[in-house]
Formats: structure tokens, sequence, C-alpha cells
């Protein structure tokens, strides 16, 4: 039975001595082996790596453009002057009789002298002539 043990104490390795065999760390964890990967860094890195991107990609450029358009809104406004020919919001062409500080009188029919009071901010554009004219053959198509 000796020689049994003794082949069997040289074919696994043996413990180095001064060491602790099977002892668990104070942390709770083995320091030997990894822990995988927690779903906090395999998920989210990622998902906030994509989030910067897109707010760099398309985000930050559309609000970029929409304040480029309001500022050209804006002094279109402040612009605005008797007789321009102009498209209202309600999609309404006409020409603009007076301009006061929060309204716009636009004239929209010659023959029998419409007029309608409009808020500055209704007036989407202000048109040529050539524009008007090309509106009105399609209207009547």
């Amino acid at each position: 039975m000796t020689s049994y043990t003794l082949l069997a104490e040289e074919a696994a390795p043996a413990p180095l001595t001064g060491t602790k065999t099977e002892s668990a760390p104070a942390d709770g964890g083995d320091k030997g082996t990894q822990t995988p990967p927690s779903l906090f860094n395999s998920f989210l890195i990622p998902m906030l790596l994509m989030l910067a991107v897109l707010y760099f990609v398309l985000w930050r450029p559309q609000r970029k453009k929409q304040q480029d358009e309001r500022k050209k809104h804006q002094e279109m406004l402040v612009n605005l002057k008797k007789n321009d020919h102009v498209l209202v919001s309600g999609g309404i062409y006409g020409v603009v009789v007076s301009v006061g500080p929060e309204s716009v009188t636009v004239k929209i029919d010659e023959k029998n002298d419409v007029r309608i009071r409009f808020a500055r901010e209704a007036v989407l554009r202000v048109i040529g002539d050539t524009e008007e004219g090309a509106g009105g053959d399609q209207a009547k198509a």
C-alpha cells in the first residue's frame, strides 16, 4: 500500500510549503480567477459611446440648422416692408399694406380690397413676383 500512495503523491502536484492552500480571501472573491465583465461594462459603455456619436453626427447639426433658420426668419420679419409679396402661414398669398410692431396687414384681393391682419410671426416668407405667378398658375390648373 505504501507504493501506491507514493505514486499518487508523485502524480499530483504538491502544494508549496508556507502558502495557504484553500482559504478564501477577505474580500470574498478569488484573486486567482477573473470575474466575467459586468453588464455595466459590456452594455452601458458602448451605448453611451453610440449616443455621443449620434449627438455629434445628427442632433447637434440639426439643432444648429434650426437656429440658423430661426435667425433668418427673424431677420426677414424685421426687414418686412410695405408692398412686399408674402406667403402667410394659412397658405394665403398677399401684398403687405401696413406693418406694425406686432401685426401685419395683408391685402389678399385687389378687386374687392380684402385685407386681413396677421401676427408678424404668421408671415412665412417674402416671395418675388415670379414665384407668386408660378404659384397662381399651379392653383388654376
